[in-house]
C-alpha cells in the first residue's frame, strides 16, 4: 500500500515559535545522521504515536516538555493526510488528534484544539489499508485471534534501535505476549494466504456449519419423538378410553395405521366439541363457586357472632330472673319466721298473761318481742318493694329469645348453602379435572401426531440438510485448510527465496544457510547442513543486524509483489550501525565522546549496509513499486554520502537537534 512519509511535524509549546517540520522524499533511503542525544531515536516512537499507538514511547524529558503536539504527514493513492497528537503530558497516552486530509496540505502554523480522537484514526487507517472487519479465526473470542488492524501492522514498518540486531525479538512490539499472540495470526492474513474472501467464506461455512448441525439435531429430535410417540399407540388408546374420548367397548389391540387413525379421529372430534362448547352458555367456574363461599362464610361469621352476642345476653337476663324469684322467696321465709314473734307480742300484756304455749310469764320478754316486730315490718316493706321484676323485662327477655332463634335459623340456613356450594364446587372441580385432563391428553396427542406427520411425510428439513451439507462441502473446498497451509509453506518458502538472496549482501556469515520465518516462534530458522538453528541460537551483532534487515526488506519486496497488500510499503530503521561500535559507545563518559568515528574495516561495512539499502529501493521504485526507507544512525555522509539512492535529509551535530535550541532559552507560554 502507498504510504510514503513526507513529514514530521513538532508544534511547540511556545505558541509564538514555528514548527519544526523535517521532509522526506519518496522512493530512496532517507538519512538522517548525527551525535548520540540528539533526539534520532524519537522518530520512530514519534510516527508510531501520531498512527494510533496505544501509549506513548516517545523519551521523557526536553522533547515532551517543549513540545505540545506531534504530527506526520503521509501521501497515499488517495492525497495526503496530516495526522497530529497532543504530548500527552503525564498520561501514558492521549486520545486527542488532530486530521486533515486533502491533495495537497500546508502544515498549520499551530494546532488550536483536536477534530479526531485515536479510535476514529484507527478506523479511518483500517479503511485506508482496506483490512477485513471479520475476524481472522470465525467464531473466536480472543482478542489475539480478532479482527485485523492497521495497528498490527506496525510489526513490518519499524526496526527501533532496540530491534533491529536483537537476536530475541524479531518484530516490533513483538517482545510482549499480547503484540505476539496476535501476529502469528495476522502474518498468513498480511502475506496474502488468508484472504478476505477466505475469511468471509471461513465465516460462511462456520455459520452454515452450526446450521446443519442444528437441523440434524431437530431432524434426530422428530425421528425421536415419532419413534417414541408409535411406541406409546396404545398406551394414549387406553388414556383416551378411560377419558371418555373414545367408546368403553373400543379395542386397543389393533394394527399400528388403524391405532393412528383412531387417535387422529380422537383429535378431530375434541376440536369440534370444543367449538360447540364455545357456542353454549358458560357454566359457573370453579373461581365463581369459591368467591361466594368465601362471601357465605363472612355471612355465617357475621352471624355466628350476633348470635354469641344474643345468647350471652339472654343467659344475663335469665340469671338476673332466677336471682330476682330467690330473692323474692327468701324474704317470704324471713316473713314467716318473724310472724310468730307478732302473735306473741299480740298475747303478752301488761298484765302478765302467760305464755299460751309454756305457761310462762311474757312480762320480761316483751320488749324483745317489739324489737322483733319492728324488724318484721321492716322485712315486710322490702318485700313489698321487691315482689317481681318489672314487666318490661318479661318483656324484652322473650324478645332476646325470639332473636336467637331467627338468627340460629338464618344461621342454620347459611351453613346449608355453604355446604351445597362446596359440594357443587367439589363436583365441578373433578368435573373441569376430567376436561382439562382430557384437554392436555388431546393437545399432547396432537403435538405427537404433527411431529410425527413432519417426520413421516414431511421431507423440508431432510432436502434443507442436503442442501447445507452440499454447500458446505463446497466451501470446505474453497476454505480447505490442508491446502491454506500449504500455500503458507510455498509463500513463506518464497520469503526465503527473497531473504536468500539478500542475505550475501548484508554481511551474514554462512550467507548459503536457508534462513526462513517461522510464524510459530517468529523468529528465523536457519538451516545447515548437519542442524537447524534458531536467530537466537546464532552469535554476533552484525548476524542479528544482517538477518533483520534482510527478512524485513524481503517480507516488503513479497508485500509490493501482490496485486494488493494492505501493509505501508515504508520501513523505518533505528541506528543499523550500532553493532559495529557498540563497546565505544556503551562506555562514553564525555561530551567528547558522543560523536565516535568507525575504523575503517566496520566504515566499509556499513557503507556496504547503505548500498544494498538504496539498491533495493531503487529498484522496487523502477518496477513502479513505491518503497520508502528511513534511516536513522549515527555514521555521518563520510561513509554513504555519494551513494546513488541516498538522501540526507538533516543531520544533527552541534546544535542541530530535532528540538531547536531556540525552544529551550524561554518560559512555556500558555
Amino acid at each position: 500500500m502507498k504510504f510514503v512519509i513526507r513529514k514530521v511535524v513538532l508544534w511547540p509549546k511556545k505558541r509564538a515559535l514555528q514548527p519544526r517540520v523535517i521532509d522526506f522524499e519518496p522512493g530512496v533511503v532517507n538519512v538522517i545522521t548525527g551525535a548520540s542525544q540528539t533526539g534520532k531515536s524519537a522518530l520512530i516512537p514519534i510516527v508510531d504515536y501520531c498512527l494510533g499507538a496505544g501509549k506513548c514511547a516517545i523519551p521523557v524529558g526536553t522533547i515532551r516538555e517543549v513540545v505540545e503536539w506531534f504530527g506526520v504527514l503521509i501521501e497515499t493513492a488517495q492525497g495526503q493526510l496530516l495526522l497530529a497528537r497532543r504530548e500527552p503530558g503525564s498520561q501514558q497516552a492521549t486520545d486527542e488528534m488532530y486530521m486533515s486530509e486533502g491533495v495537497a496540505i500546508a502544515v498549520p502554523p499551530r494546532i488550536l484544539e483536536s477534530n479526531a480522537n485515536r479510535t476514529f484514526v484507527k478506523h479511518y487507517l483500517d479503511e485506508l489499508a482496506g483490512l477485513t472487519s471479520l475476524d481472522l479465526i470465525a467464531g473466536a473470542n480472543s482478542a489475539y485471534k480478532g479482527r485485523p488492524g492497521f495497528r498490527d501492522l506496525a510489526a513490518f514498518m519499524f526496526q527501533p534501535q532496540n530491534i533491529v540486531a536483537n537476536p530475541d525479538v524479531l518484530f516490533f512490539k513483538a517482545d510482549t505476549t499480547e503484540h505476539k499472540e496476535k501476529l502469528k495470526n495476522v502474518l498468513p492474513y498480511a502475506l496474502g494466504v488468508t484472504t478476505s474472501d477466505v475469511l468471509a467464506k471461513r465465516y460462511e461455512l462456520d455459520e452454515l456449519r452450526r446450521e446443519h448441525r442444528s437441523a440434524v439435531r431437530e431432524l434426530g429430535n422428530l425421528r425421536d419423538g415419532a419413534q417414541q410417540w408409535i411406541t406409546q399407540l396404545r398406551i394414549n388408546l387406553s388414556r383416551a378410553r378411560e377419558l371418555g374420548l373414545l367408546p368403553p367397548e373400543s379395542s386397543i389391540e389393533v394394527p399400528e395405521q388403524q391405532a393412528i387413525t383412531l387417535l387422529r379421529s380422537v383429535v378431530n372430534r375434541q376440536d369440534t366439541t370444543d367449538d360447540s362448547k364455545a357456542r353454549t352458555t358458560p357454566r359457573p367456574s370453579v373461581l365463581t363457586l369459591a368467591e361466594e363461599i368465601v362471601s357465605l362464610r363472612h355471612m355465617e361469621q357475621e352471624q355466628s357472632i350476633s348470635l354469641s352476642q344474643l345468647r350471652k345476653r339472654w343467659i344475663e337476663m335469665s340469671k338476673l330472673r332466677e336471682a330476682a324469684a330467690a330473692y323474692s322467696r327468701a324474704l317470704q321465709v324471713e316473713e314467716e319466721r318473724l310472724g310468730i314473734s307478732r302473735w306473741l307480742f299480740e298475747r303478752s300484756s301488761p298484765e302478765n298473761q302467760p305464755c299460751p304455749i309454756c305457761g310462762n310469764h311474757l312480762d320480761a320478754a316483751h320488749n324483745h318481742l317489739a324489737e322483733l316486730i319492728s324488724g318484721l315490718e321492716e322485712v315486710e316493706q322490702g318485700s313489698a318493694s321487691f315482689r317481681a321484676l318489672p314487666p318490661s323485662f318479661d318483656k324484652e327477655w322473650a324478645q332476646v329469645r325470639a332473636q336467637i332463634r331467627d338468627v340460629t335459623n338464618l344461621l342454620t340456613a347459611t351453613q346449608t348453602r355453604i355446604a351445597a356450594l362446596q359440594e357443587s364446587s367439589e363436583q365441578e372441580r373433578r368435573k373441569r379435572y376430567t376436561e382439562l385432563s382430557a384437554s392436555r391428553f388431546v393437545g399432547s396427542l396432537e403435538a405427537g401426531l404433527i411431529q410425527y406427520d413432519r417426520f413421516v411425510t414431511d421431507d423440508s428439513l431432510k432436502i434443507k440438510i442436503e442442501e447445507l451439507s452440499t454447500r458446505i462441502a463446497e466451501l470446505a473446498a474453497e476454505v480447505d485448510e490442508n491446502a491454506l497451509r500449504e500455500k503458507l509453506k510455498r509463500v513463506l518458502l518464497q520469503v526465503s527465496v527473497l531473504n536468500s538472496q539478500l542475505l550475501p549482501r548484508f554481511d551474514v556469515e554462512d550467507p548459503q544457510d536457508v534462513a526462513s520465518l517461522s510464524i510459530a516462534e517468529l523468529t528465523l530458522k536457519i538451516s545447515r547442513a548437519d542442524r537447524t538453528d534458531y536467530l537466537f541460537e546464532v552469535g554476533s551483532g552484525s548476524n542479528w543486524l544482517g538477518y533483520h534487515l534482510s527478512l524485513m526488506i524481503a517480507l516488503h519486496q513479497y508485500f509490493l509483489s501482490l496485486p494488493s497488500s494492505a501493509v505501508p510499503a515504508f520501513l523505518m530503521i533505528d541506528q543499523p550501525s550500532q553493532v559495529y561500535f557498540p563497546k565505544k559507545l556503551a562506555g562514553r563518559k564525555t561530551k567528547n565522546e558522543l560523536d565516535p568515528k568507525l575504523n575503517d574495516d566496520d566504515a566499509k561495512r556499513v557503507r556496504q549496509l547503505f548500498v544494498e539499502l538504496a539498491r533495493v529501493t531503487l529498484a522496487e521504485n523502477k518496477e513502479k513499486r513505491e518503497f520508502q526507507l528511513i534511516v536513522v544512525d549515527h555514521a555521518g555522509k563520510t561513509v554513504w554520502g555519494d551513494i546513488p539512492g541516498v538522501h540526507l535529509v538533516e543531520e544533527w551535530r552541534g546544535s542541530k537537534k530535532l528540538v531547536p535550541m531556540g525552544w529551550l532559552d524561554q518560559p512555556h507560554s500558555v
